[in-house]
């Protein structure tokens, strides 16, 4: 196995919008679009959607990466549409 640099490209290949979540970090953030994207290198992967709405999102929609930081130490891989 090796690492490989990915693109920040994907695209939208299943989503669902979250209402109750009560685990830290997520109990503030509610709701939010949770998703699962394909990478254009090929892996799928979940992650949150940012900057859109439900009704902004299709599957199949290009979205890019971006790190989202949660506290000082720890950041997040959500995905924008593109």
């Amino acid at each position: 196995v090796e690492w490989t640099v990915a693109s920040g490209g994907a695209t939208v290949y299943s989503y669902s919008t979250v209402y109750v979540n009560d685990l830290p970090p997520f109990g503030p953030q509610v709701p939010y679009v949770a998703a699962v994207v394909d990478l254009d290198e090929g892996p799928r992967m979940m992650t949150r959607l940012v900057d859109c709405t439900k009704d902004d999102i299709t599957i199949g929609m290009p979205v890019t990466f971006e790190a989202a930081p949660l506290d000082e130490e720890l950041s997040m891989a959500v995905f924008r549409p593109a």
